[in-house]
């Protein structure tokens, strides 16, 4: 990667900057004003011939030889990582982290910002190395929160458990709902094994830290439905509107799913029905369409799609209308004319039916309880783009 223009204003900048205030410092002292290494020229000459390479060897030696220069090592280093040049970096903080010459705080502080680089490059297991080095030192708790995003990124959410703990009596404001999260992460695992008693000690464990975490409650009616116990899925699933009501869209095609097992679908279609009324949404509406035309026919389903989206227009429910009316029409210009309609309207929707993170914007088909943009826990709500954009709901409120 090529250095900007500014670079070869701005690094010599900081480095004569440097050396002037230590000169300064030194002649107040009585000290006698030294010339300024050679070195640092020829890490200039280095960088006015894009050499950034051999520019950082040079100036690595100005380091050995003046350690007044610390802080723009740092600065230099620095510009690397925000230019993405991460090797740089790392070899910068590596040569300050072994130096005696400097204090024992700077060799910490090159210590962490190593670990930083490690994190950004990937190399987790030397970035987890570097930040427990630092875990008696003045930095532990800074150290700890990068700990902490290295095991979200590891999914070691054991790890990432007790590391919330320990920054919480460190006094940093971790929020209780993440850390539920990271019991219900062990819980989709332990799931995943059928490991069904240690699943709902996951659980039970998320909910004692965070009550109101709906995510635990609609894990455990998804671990009811499982082992084929549909009243209690269903049960667990209406508890959870308690909590939060706008997720019940995550399981309505489940909800239905257990009422059709149980022989109760009037029950179920008139319980999707009361919760499309209360908390309106694109996704229950579909489980309720499907859920009408499956037990009382396709013409019931359509007048039921129909009234739905007169009376809350949106262009994905409009889609799925014109999906209905075009079922077993006449190959004719009106239904080419239908057709066509809806062709463009799916193409316009495809952008719509996504779910947004409130925070840093990021959009994706699939729901995420961690926005993989900003890796914001609860940033995401479950309503489609066109909803939120007419019908907000808030989100989580995030640091």
């Amino acid at each position: 990667m090529e250095f900007e223009t500014w670079w070869l204003v701005l690094i010599p900048l900081l480095f004569s900057l440097g050396w002037l205030a230590a000169r300064l410092d030194r002649r107040a002292h009585g000290g006698q004003q030294q010339p300024m290494p050679a070195s640092y020229f020829k890490g200039v000459n280095f960088l006015l011939s894009e050499q950034p390479d051999k520019a950082i060897d040079a100036f690595l030696e100005v380091a050995s030889i003046d350690t007044h220069t610390v802080e723009l090592h740092f600065a230099l280093a620095n510009l690397f990582r925000k230019k993405g040049e991460i090797d740089r970096a790392i070899r910068v903080h590596q040569f300050l982290s072994t130096r005696e010459q400097i204090t024992q705080a700077e060799r910490q502080r090159a210590t962490y910002e190593l670990g930083v680089d490690f994190l950004r490059a990937g190399i987790l297991d030397r970035a987890e190395q570097a930040f427990n080095s630092l875990s008696e030192s003045d930095l532990k708790a800074d150290a700890a929160r990068q700990l902490l995003e290295l095991y979200e990124l590891e999914k070691a959410w054991d790890k990432a458990i007790d590391q919330a703990q320990r920054l919480r009596e460190f006094g940093a404001p971790i929020p209780s709902g993440d850390i539920a999260h990271f019991y219900c992460e062990l819980a989709e695992q332990a799931m995943e094994q059928s490991q069904h008693d240690q699943a709902k000690t996951h659980l039970q464990s998320a909910l004692l830290i965070e009550p109101k975490n709906v995510r635990a409650s609609l894990l455990l009616g998804h671990m009811y439905f499982s082992q084929d116990r549909f009243d209690d899925a269903i049960a667990q699933w209406r508890a959870a509107e308690q909590q939060n009501p706008w997720y019940l869209p995550l399981v309505g095609p489940k909800m239905w799913e257990a009422f059709k097992r149980l022989g109760r679908m009037d029950e179920g279609i008139e319980a999707l029905k009361n919760y499309g009324l209360m908390y309106p949404s694109i996704d229950l509406l579909l489980v309720l369409a499907k859920a009408v035309e499956e037990a009382r026919g396709p013409d019931e389903a359509f007048s039921l799609l129909r009234e739905q989206v007169r009376a809350r227009p949106s262009l994905l429910g409009l889609d799925k209308l014109l999906e209905h009316q075009l079922r077993g029409v006449l190959d004719d210009e009106r239904s080419r004319d239908l057709k066509l309609t809806r062709e463009l309207i799916s193409k316009h929707t495809q952008r719509l039916e996504r779910y947004r993170c409130q925070h840093c914007g990021f959009q994706a088909k699939k729901f995420y309880w961690q926005c993989p943009g900003c890796a914001h826990w609860d940033s995401i709500v479950p309503r489609r783009a066109e909803e939120l954009d007419f019908y907000p709901v808030p989100a989580k409120k995030v640091a």
